[in-house]
């Protein structure tokens, strides 16, 4: 399946894959990220359950501490 994360082509072996999975995948799953898939945020709640489809566009976002 190829996915975009934060704009650069993404591919995976798997048909079927949530935003939990992909974050593994990618060792973005850590306190402070924040998703969106095609513009619209998922909730960390429901990461598990949202599954993401071929040309999907996700951003991932990671706050960062400081000044």
């Amino acid at each position: 399946m190829k996915l975009f994360v934060n704009q650069k082509e993404f591919h995976t072996e798997s048909d079927h894959l949530t935003v939990s999975e992909l974050l593994n995948e990618i060792q973005s799953h850590k306190p402070g990220v924040a998703v969106a898939v095609n513009d619209k945020v998922v909730r960390k709640v429901n990461w598990n359950s949202t599954l993401l489809a071929e040309g999907d566009q996700i951003t991932v976002i990671t706050a960062v501490c400081g000044g």
